[in-house]
């Protein structure tokens, strides 16, 4: 592929526009999902990093579909200028019929969230959602003088979700309980079931639990973890040509958002029409969201992998009845500092001596700079 060609391969794969970009000699980086062009920050905190360190790349965000998701790939394995590119919703497992190799780690959690080039055009898959959710909760982060949590030994932790994101997080999670036990709540319970046996198979303790069961397990926990998309900004788009928001409801409480067809996406009044249609059922959720809330011990914790909005209905349920929240920003960062310096640049950074404690942190600090 010659180097004018690469964006316009790569534009007929995607949704949203690349308009005039000029590319010259940069290098080309992105984050590949349903519609991160829409909310993702990815771009703004990749772009630092690389002016940071003087590294001539860009970081694009590509909206492909599952159809056209194949084809981006294929795009990308020949296109000689492409490092690698963050994976995020809903695309981190079905991806993987499509690399050509798959780490160990992304392997157990059965989900990817970063893909690299090598030079000979084979596209390998890693996974750092984890590493960064748990060094984003266990470290100091931003202005917190202390970390969100102390330690996870003998916690028993309620993850909500059980995608590709969750995936990550409850194998790293379970690892660090030591005598506690996570308990995994799905919308659709043979997904949390069938996560919690992976996480049994390797000695770990996991239990599934519907919606229903929530009101009385989370009594005994002492962390939520949101991993779901409720709660989410932005328009998702839905299998059949229909579009919904997640944005107006609670990931504590079970929600059945309506869908409206994608051709009215571009009417004036198309998000007052979902929002009145979704109002019945918005209205349901914040009430058993908030009187849950409500009857969680102050002691709990609720964090959020969401952030756009900053404060979700999650944590702000979370919030007004006086648990400690937090929202994913430091789960981002962490992870895309790992992707990073870890994979998608480790070559390029040292060739030019940069590695280390050192270079992730310049990284770090760059990319929360930029957030």
């Amino acid at each position: 592929m010659t180097r004018s060609a690469d964006l316009s391969a790569i534009q007929k794969c995607i949704s949203n526009s690349l308009g005039e970009l000029t590319l010259g000699e940069s290098t080309i980086t992105g984050v590949v999902g349903d519609a991160p062009s829409q909310y993702s920050r990815s771009p703004s905190i990749w772009q630092a990093a690389f002016a940071e360190l003087g590294i001539e790349a860009v970081y694009l965000p590509f909206d492909t579909s599952d159809d056209q998701l194949p084809h981006l790939l294929s795009v990308l394995r020949q296109c000689e200028r492409f490092w690698g590119a963050n994976i995020t919703v809903p695309h981190k497992l079905r991806i993987m019929e499509f690399l050509d190799e798959i780490d160990p780690g992304a392997r157990r959690i059965n989900a990817v969230n970063t893909i690299v080039r090598t030079k000979a055009g084979r596209l390998i898959g890693y996974n750092t959602d984890g590493e960064g959710f748990v060094q984003g909760i266990l470290q100091p982060w931003a202005d917190r003088s202390e970390p969100f949590i102390s330690s996870l030994a003998g916690m028993n932790v309620l993850l909500i979700g059980a995608g590709g994101s969750a995936r990550a997080v409850a194998f790293h999670i379970a690892d660090l309980l030591d005598g506690g036990k996570l308990l995994i709540c799905n919308r659709t319970l043979p997904k949390a079931l069938a996560l919690a046996n992976n996480l049994r198979q390797q000695g770990r303790e996991a239990l599934a639990i519907s919606e229903a069961q929530i009101g009385k397990d989370v009594l005994e926990v002492g962390l939520i973890i949101n991993s779901t998309t409720k709660g989410q900004g932005g328009i998702r788009k839905l299998s059949g040509g229909r579009v919904t928001n997640l944005e107006p409801y609670s990931a504590l409480a079970p929600a059945h958002p309506p869908a409206l067809p994608f051709s009215e996406l571009d009417t004036a009044g198309f998000a007052g029409a979902l929002l009145e249609v979704a109002r019945p059922d918005i209205e349901t959720n914040h009430e058993v969201s908030f009187r849950l809330a409500n009857t969680i011990p102050r002691h709990v914790r609720f964090y959020d992998l969401i952030y756009h909005p900053e404060e979700t209905v999650f944590l702000r349920h979370g919030r007004l009845t006086g648990h400690l929240c937090m929202n994913g920003k430091g789960m981002i960062i962490q992870q895309a500092a790992l992707a990073f310096h870890k994979y998608i640049c480790r070559e390029h950074l040292k060739s030019r001596g940069i590695e280390g404690i050192a270079a992730q942190k310049q990284i770090l600090n760059a990319m929360e700079r930029a957030w």
